[in-house]
């Protein structure tokens, strides 16, 4: 049974409504309440015939009987038949409607609905049809009770209407109902009006929203186009640099070498300058090439132990720190995934810092620690260095950033930028907390998979 309920309500909506509109336009509604209706009307339809039968033999007014079936007949064509417009449909069953509802007002007069169908027809016809159909019900309306008055004041036919209703009573009764459609007509149109505007609004908003998307989507991919361009333009010239530089320092290397009796304090020390120089320029090109590197080259995610990585970079920090070997420690890290090479930058990067900017009267002292939340983990590199004065907490990770002179602490000013980097590509974020004097406090996180 539910499947045939299920089949008849699929081939109703099929023939009663139009395939080629959507949900934003109001037609759309409109055909799905008309097809609705017909779902009910048929199946409700056909248990009221059954008590119109009766009425009709014990009435001896087969006339009733005949408008029962006509109505049903019109109902079952409007549901089956697929070659008929949706518009024609709604007009067919108007049409029947109003027959049956002049039946009843002519041959059972107050003791049938026939007004309250006059009023039902209005209604239906000001949700299912557009505002021209709506005023030309409430025009048929009007004529339908002039008609009828009509009757009752020449005192045409013989049925109830005659006894039951005075001229009077039937214009006061008949007036009510016409102000009724009246109203209907005004107001239920405001409805879909404000309906369409909304639909319409939300029409244009999802057309410039593609529109501003497709322009994103296009700028997006010229300007990673353009970062790809820059990154190979920096690996190329960074890794050609190089060379260059390789030629100053052994050249004058070999100038030292070989003059170094014959030339004077001065001219040693602009040696010594030179080379000291060409070595923090191929420093820098080293780290611009690990930071170009970094989600170009390293971008291949695995199965990480952070234990083994840590005991892997303390045996690269396993040496003494003016006399004082630093202690690195590390507390039940978890096992991650993550680009191997890029997480090992990471942490090479925070201890290397924790170590290197001590001010030489303590340990350096290196601690590192995780917390879970449900999308993140959050990492915290603690050391007890000479602390970050606060107004640079986002400068440091800006790249060549650096606060203090090449005299005091070596270095390139790429370090934490690396470390941005490489948080980024993995979905976290890094800060830092610091007191100057006791040490930072470097956190960030990096997604779960």
């Amino acid at each position: 049974m539910k499947k045939i309920w299920s089949r008849y309500k699929e081939t109703v909506q099929k023939n009663c409504t139009d395939q080629e509109l959507d949900e934003t336009q109001i037609a759309y509604w409109r055909n799905s309440l008309f097809s609705v209706t017909v779902i009910y009307l048929i199946p409700l339809s056909v248990i009221a015939i059954v008590p119109g039968v009766y009425m009709s033999i014990t009435t001896n007014l087969p006339i009733l009987l005949a408008a029962d079936f006509l109505v049903v007949s019109t109902f079952l064509v409007i549901a089956f038949n697929g070659h008929i417009s949706v518009n024609t449909k709604k007009l067919m069953l108007t049409a029947s409607l109003y027959v049956v509802t002049v039946v009843l007002l002519y041959y059972l007069g107050s003791f049938g609905p026939g007004l309250l169908y006059l009023l039902s027809i209005t209604i239906f016809a000001t949700l299912i049809f557009d505002i021209r159909y709506a005023i030309s019900s409430v025009v048929i309306n009007l004529i339908i009770c002039i008609v009828f008055a009509l009757i009752i004041y020449f005192d045409w036919g013989t049925g109830p209407m005659n006894v039951q209703y005075g001229l009077n009573s039937w214009i006061a009764v008949s007036s009510n109902v016409i102000f009724m459609c009246v109203v209907t007509v005004l107001l239920i149109p405001k409805l879909f009006n404000g309906l369409q505007k909304a639909f319409d609004n939300k029409n244009r908003i999802e057309k410039e929203l593609k529109l501003n998307q497709a322009e994103l989507n296009k700028s997006l991919d010229q300007l990673e186009e353009k970062n790809r361009e820059l990154v190979d333009f920096a690996y190329t010239i960074s890794h050609d640099l190089k060379e260059p530089l390789r030629m100053i320092r052994s050249f004058m290397g070999r100038l030292k070498m070989k003059y170094e009796e014959q030339l004077d304090e001065q001219a040693l020390k602009y040696i010594h300058f030179a080379m000291d120089g060409a070595q923090r320029m191929n420093s820098l090109i080293d780290d611009l090439l690990e930071y170009s590197r970094v989600g170009r080259l390293h971008f291949k995610k695995e199965m990480i132990n952070l234990n083994d990585l840590i005991d892997e970079i303390k045996q690269d920090f396993n040496v003494e720190t003016g006399n004082k070997k630093p202690v690195i420690t590390a507390e039940n890290l978890p096992e991650i995934k993550a680009v191997p090479i890029s997480i090992k930058l990471l942490f090479q990067n925070l201890i290397s810092n924790g170590i290197k900017y001590q001010n030489g009267s303590r340990t350096p002292e290196v601690s590192i620690s995780c917390e879970a939340t449900e999308r993140h983990w959050i990492f915290k590199v603690k050391d007890n260095g000479i602390g970050i004065p606060s107004e640079y907490y986002d400068q440091i990770f800006n790249i060549f950033k650096r606060l203090h002179s090449i005299s005091e602490f070596s270095g390139t000013g790429m370090g934490l930028a690396i470390c941005k980097k490489v948080v980024t590509q993995h979905g976290g974020e890094i800060w830092v907390e610091s007191e100057e004097g006791l040490g930072s406090s470097f956190y960030f996180s990096l997604q779960k998979n």
